[in-house]
């Protein structure tokens, strides 16, 4: 039986993971980890449930805005 054992995570505001999916292999984790960012920017992990550890992760920075009088500073 071949199950799917990497958990995808997204960290929310105040550091704690939040699961969002599970995948089989780490290939389609990374493509996983591209999709999920790319619509909500922000920091991403991808868990190994046979090994305990973080298997690849991805950091995708929100876009920074600054009122328009601080940018003309």
């Amino acid at each position: 039986m071949n199950s799917a054992q990497l958990d995808i995570f997204r960290k929310d505001v105040r550091g704690n993971p939040v699961w969002l999916d599970c995948v089989k292999d780490l290939e389609t984790a990374r493509c996983r980890l591209n999709e999920l960012a790319s619509v909500i920017p922000g920091e991403y992990f991808v868990f190994d449930q046979r090994t305990h550890q973080i298997v690849a992760s991805l950091v995708r920075p929100t876009s920074v805005q600054f009122c328009k009088e601080e940018s003309e500073r």
